[in-house]
Order: C-alpha cells, then structure tokens, then sequence
C-alpha cells in the first residue's frame, strides 16, 4: 500500500481536498433557478395550510422524493429548526416527527409572515439550500479513493461497496 509520502506534491492535493468548492456569489443564478419551483410548491403548501403539523403532513406526502426532502429542508429553516435533517428525509416518520417536535413547531401564521417578507426567489435561501447540492458526494469520493490506494478491486453499487 501507498503511504501518503509516497504520492506527488500535486497528487496530494485530491486526498486532502475532497472538493474544489464553488464561488459565491457566482452560484446565485444556477441556485435560484434550481430552488424557485421549490420555494413555489413550499409557498403555495404554506398558504393552504392551517397550522404548522398540517403543512409538515402535507409535505411529507410530496411523490417526488427530491422534491420532498428540499421542502423539508425548507420546512427546517422556517418551521423547526431543532428537528433532525435525517428525520425530516423519512416520509414515514412523518407523524413521530410531528408529535416529538410539533409543539416547538414554529405558528403557521408567523412562518406566513416571514416567508411573505422575504423576495421569491430567496437568494440567501437558495444559497443556503445550493451548499446541501452535493452532500455525501465527498464521502463517495473519498471511498473510491480509499479503495483504489488500497488495491482493492471494489465498485459502487447503489450505495454500497459490493466486490467486483
């Protein structure tokens, strides 16, 4: 096995930085463009909604997955912030969520007010929203390195490492 030693000054580089990293506020146009039907869907849910639980239920009913986990995360940011992100993920855990954390859940009316106060698209918001694009990405990478300087003859499967 290789020892870090053994690698190039400019090798080094891909095995301490797992990612180049983007330019702000360089990201704001493709990031607003990504979230605003996000922020549309979570808008047109929050004024149809009568409380706080009943806006979570209703987004935890979202078909699309992608689309539902980026409700949920706005549903963090506006609604309650104490609430686990990997929880929020888990449509199934919809009603546990809201009966553990709903009576911290902030009032609907209130969220109304704040997001209404706020311009669509949310350039913050969709910059805060940009910087979860690609979590997990880097630990993908970094396995797939540890494996190459391993010698292993390993492939991803879905996300599992399965011997080739």
């Amino acid at each position: 096995m290789r020892n870090f030693r053994d690698f190039a000054p400019d090798e080094r580089r891909n095995y301490i930085t797992l990612s180049t990293g983007e330019y702000y506020p360089d990201i704001l146009e493709d990031a607003c463009r990504l979230y605003l039907p996000v922020l549309e869907t979570f808008s047109g849910m929050l004024h149809r909604a009568e409380s706080s639980t009943a806006l979570f239920m209703n987004i935890a009913q979202a078909p699309n997955q992608w689309m539902r986990i980026q409700l949920s995360r706005v549903f963090r940011k506006y609604v309650s912030p104490e609430t686990p992100v990997e929880m929020l993920k888990k449509k199934t855990q919809a009603e546990k969520i809201c009966c553990d954390f709903g009576d911290g859940f902030r009032p609907i009316h209130i969220v109304q007010e704040r997001f209404d106060s706020r311009p669509l698209p949310d350039e913050a918001l969709c910059a805060v929203l940009w910087e979860y694009k690609d979590r997990g990405k880097k630990g993908y990478d970094l396995t797939d390195k540890f494996f190459h300087l391993c010698g292993c003859n390993m492939a991803r499967s879905g996300n599992k490492a399965t011997e080739i």
